[in-house]
Parts: structure tokens; sequence; C-alpha cells
């Protein structure tokens, strides 16, 4: 929207222009996550098996469409969660509200379901008497199950690998028994534990990589160096530190012989856009794949076989012949469907997405009675996303987007009066900082994906899928309350509470 807007007072003067918005202008006029109101329909056998769902998904898009088509579509390829379900019925639709436009967050839609699904899977296991970790176990996709759209993942089976990590690494039945105990002893304050499993389509759904078709292109520099040329944006999750690590390896070279370009248009490839958990899975092979033409085209000049490793002084000496020769430095490589991707636009059948990553959360949290703040004490989460590149860097997205998931459902919320954003400063638009970030226990889970580079899928969006349930499934768990509205701000809960309370209630 604001490219838009800058693309139009450029050619009305035909010049140049930036736009910058101050904190409260870019709250106020910027795009939004969309609400959401997700309604489920589930029929289960005495066993607790899922037997039939019936999901409709309706998504607020403020006054303009802008991305609304493209998050709905997400979000109801990833309604029914990774869970196998033999019959299944899932709408959606967008409305046009007098709000700013809503659009494109981190998640893409997906975060709305599954906190939707969550909430639910744990009704209906206090429903049955089932423990919500053995629902959700008897329930979950196995190696080869099949999507909504009939796609039959191979590596389905890391859903229940990561729950059994976090049940495991949370002593879940364990803690649930000591939060017993503790409740009985205190009056003032309750705890809780709560549990989410999800999943996250990596890349662009269905034909849209393949119609894309991203290039990407690696430049051989004077010296022995490599340079990558790619439209992938930097912004803080390492993208320049993967892509040179990717090359290196590649090449055989140290990682110090590898720059990296900035995504300036006249200057790099179409790469696609920075989304949808697609730079390392998806850019990251196109860029795997320019490094190996630059190997295969140095060997023939070499006179030796691709993909054999070099020595640094080797690969200097070639690079020289070959630049002297005046051969080509730039090399381009584009995305190719070597997964053989199938999918059916018009019906929503076939691969929705080359591949998924999965995941399972677990927070236990503290409320007070009086003020009914929640405190998060700790959060255990393993997360299955194919190789780790950088370790390190994985970590810290992971744990930056379990961090902004527990915001979003427990304090972050966008108020509209008349059309307009009434908290758009962060005075009164509550973020949880690093004080309000608890300690997050995190596994990861490494099932190489045979199409992404050295194993790699994508980890942007996945953790921003499942903290909110988890957290507000923890709140139930501790106040035996029922949530089905985020955030759970200590107004809502304190009102759940006081329900609960009520003449003819017992608290």
């Amino acid at each position: 929207m604001i490219a838009g807007h800058a693309a139009l007072l450029a050619e009305a003067c035909g010049r140049p222009v930036r736009l910058f918005y101050d904190r409260a202008e870019d709250m106020a006029a910027t795009t939004k996550r969309h609400p959401a109101r997700v309604t489920h329909r589930t029929a289960l056998d005495r066993q607790g098996r899922i037997l039939g769902m019936e999901i409709d998904v309706l998504l607020d898009g403020g006054a303009y469409s802008t991305l609304s088509p493209v998050v709905l579509s997400r979000a109801v390829l990833h309604a029914a969660g990774p869970y196998a379900c033999d019959n299944l019925r899932i709408t959606g639709r967008v409305v046009k509200t007098n709000t700013p436009p809503n659009g494109a967050f981190r998640g893409f839609g997906v975060p709305q379901v599954a906190f939707a699904l969550e909430r639910h899977l744990d009704r209906v296991a206090a429903e049955l008497g089932i423990d919500p970790v053995e629902l959700r176990r008897t329930n979950l996709l196995a190696d080869g199950g099949t999507t909504a759209t009939g796609q039959s993942v191979a590596d389905a089976g890391a859903s229940r690998q990561a729950l059994d990590a976090v049940v495991g690494r949370s002593k879940w039945a364990a803690t649930k028994r000591a939060h017993a105990v503790w409740n009985r002893k205190n009056t003032g304050k309750r705890r809780g534990l709560g549990l989410a499993c999800y999943f996250h389509g990596t890349g662009f759904t269905g034909n849209g990589e393949i119609q894309l078709a991203s290039i990407a292109a690696v430049e051989l520099l004077a010296g022995g160096f490599v340079r990558v040329r790619t439209s992938s944006t930097e912004i803080g999750q390492g993208t320049r530190t993967v892509f040179a690590q990717i090359v290196a390896e590649t090449l055989g070279l140290p990682y110090e012989r590898v720059e990296t370009f900035d995504p300036d248009t006249a200057l790099v490839p179409d790469s696609g856009p920075t989304v949808a958990s697609r730079t390392v899975a998806v850019v990251g092979r196109i860029v795997a794949d320019a490094a190996r033409a630059l190997d295969r085209a140095l060997a023939a000049q070499a006179g030796r076989k691709p993909g054999a490793t070099w020595t640094l002084r080797e690969f200097e000496r070639a690079a020289a012949a070959y630049l002297a020769a005046g051969g080509d430095p730039f090399f381009l490589a584009r995305l190719r469907n070597t997964s053989q991707q199938v999918f059916d636009d018009e019906r929503y059948l076939g691969d929705a997405y080359a591949a998924y990553a999965w995941a399972a959360t677990v927070v236990d949290l503290e409320v007070d009675l009086a003020s009914f703040e929640v405190t998060v004490r700790r959060v255990t989460s393993a997360q299955e996303i194919g190789r780790a590149i950088h370790p390190r860097l994985a970590e810290g997205q992971l744990e930056g987007g379990i961090a902004q998931a527990l915001g979003w459902g427990l304090c972050e919320e966008v108020v509209m009066r008349g059309g307009r954003m009434a908290n758009g400063q962060l005075t009164n638009y509550v973020l949880p900082t690093s004080i309000d970030t608890p300690p997050i226990d995190l596994v990861l889970l490494e099932r190489l994906y045979p199409h992404g580079p050295f194993g790699a899928k994508g980890i942007g969006e996945l953790p921003m899928d499942g903290g909110a349930p988890a957290a507000v499934n923890a709140l139930a768990d501790a106040l035996a309350i029922d949530l089905d509205r985020i955030p759970a701000t200590p107004e809502r809960i304190a009102l759940a509470w006081g329900a609960k309370a009520a003449p003819g209630r017992s608290a």
C-alpha cells in the first residue's frame, strides 16, 4: 500500500519519492492482521478420533481487498491443522468494513485459524474427558498422511515428534500435578498449562512459486570472491548470513569469500518478495543452483569434474583463468519444480505447498486473581524446520516469533473507533518487552527436506501460529474459564471469571 502511494507521488511530481511515517502514522495508516471469526463443528467417536470437521472462516478485510484473497486462501488451507480427517468441509469469506485495509502479517491468516482450532480441541477434550495431549496424539497426521487438499506429506509424522518432544521437555503430567497442588494451597493465584500443535506451508500457495519462477544470481569477482544477487531483503532475520553460508558450502569456500548485494531492483534479478517463509527454502535453493552453475563453468575451464572439492588456491586460479578468458561472471538460476508439485487452483486440491514445517508449543503461566495479570512462566516449543542452516539465527527467529505470538494472544489489541485506530501509539498499544518474554526452551527438530538448500524449510511464519492458543489454553486450565477471543487481556479474563462465579455457578 505504501509502495503504491509512493509510486503515485513519484508519477505526479516526476521525481523519486520516499515516504517516512512516524510511529503514530505508521500504526494508523498501514495494514493490520485480519480480524477473524472462525466457527467449528466436529464429530468424534468415543475414543476421541475425529470423524468429521466443518469449519467456517470469516475475515475482516477492511475497506479494500489488498492481500485479503491471499490471506484467506492460506487460512482455509491450514484451518484443519496437522490432523487427519476423512470428512472435511471448510468455507472462507472476506467482508469489507469501514476500517483501514487489513493485509498480510506474520503468519498470513494461519494464526487466526490455529487459535480457533486449538482452543476448540481443548474444549472437545474437556467434553469427552480426554487428556488434551492424548486427543491430539490420536489425531495427528502420520508420515504419508493427507492434508485437507488431499496432499500426501511424507514427513507429516514430524507433528507427533514435535508433540512428544514438548510433552517430555515440559514434564507435562508432572507439571499438571504440581499445578493442582499449588492451586489448592494458593488462594490469590492460579497456574495452568496449555498446548498447541500446528504446521505452516513453506512458500507461496499452490502454483504461486512455479508461476513466479524466481531468479537468483551469483557473480564471480576478481581474487576468487563471489557475490550473491537476490531481491530478498535483510530485515534482521539473517538473510545475508545464510545466503553466504549456502554459497560457501556449495562451493567449498570460506564464508569470508562470499559477499551479498543490496536488493536494489536495478542491480538484482527478481527473486520474489521477502514473505511466506520462502527466503531460505525457495530463494536459498535458487542461490545454491546458481552457485552450482558457477562451479560447472570453472570446472570446465579447469578440466575437472563438477562438484569436486576446491582448495582455495585452486578456486582462485580457476576464477582468474575464467575471467581472463572473457567468461561471463554472472550465473543465474531460475526456480524449478523439482518436487513435481501439482495443485488445482480451482478446486483447491493437490499439493498446496512444496513443504510444511511442524511444531508444538506448551505454555506454563500464572494468573493473579486480584489484578488478573498474566505472567508466562515458561514456554517449551519444538519446531521441525528441516536443516537449520545457521542454528543460532534460526533460534532467534523462532524465539522472536513465539514472543510475538504471546503478545498477540495476551495483550496486543487494535482498537477501532469511527473507522480509525484509536490506540496508535506505544503508550496505549501494549507490546510485550524483553522483561515480559519468558524463558523459552526451544527444541530444533530437523527432518531434511530433499528439495530445500541442504534440507532447509521455511521458519519465519511457523512460530507465530502456536503461542496464542497455547497461552489461552493454559488460562482455561488455570481458571476453568472459556475464552474464545483474543487478546486475553486482564479485563476479558476478569469478565470470564466473574461470569463463572455468578449466582448459580461456583468459582
